[in-house]
């Protein structure tokens, strides 16, 4: 068994399971592409709040991959569809 990581004190409140500060999870999403970026931000998508997610993505991002994004969601997937169709109605997007 390995040794837990060390939790640093600015580590993002959400992530509760795992070392990630703001400037960690920045660079993760900045740096990955295709099925690794597409797993970090549905993380991103189902552990923190709304408000939190647009500090990391933008609504044009979530959009564009959300056919991707959907399944990996789990019981926030009803959320997003909502706040996209909101986004759609309001000409948003």
């Amino acid at each position: 068994m390995q040794p837990a990581a060390e939790i640093p004190a600015d580590n993002l409140d959400f992530a509760w399971d795992r070392p990630e500060t703001a400037e960690s999870l920045h660079r993760r999403l900045a740096t990955r592409t295709g099925a690794e970026w597409l797993r970090t931000a549905a993380w991103l998508m189902r552990e923190a709040r709304v408000e939190q997610v647009w500090e990391f993505l933008t609504l044009r991002q979530v959009a564009d991959s959300f056919p991707q994004l959907s399944p990996m969601l789990g019981h926030r997937r009803p959320v997003w569809e909502h706040l996209l169709r909101c986004a759609h109605e309001l000409g948003r997007l």
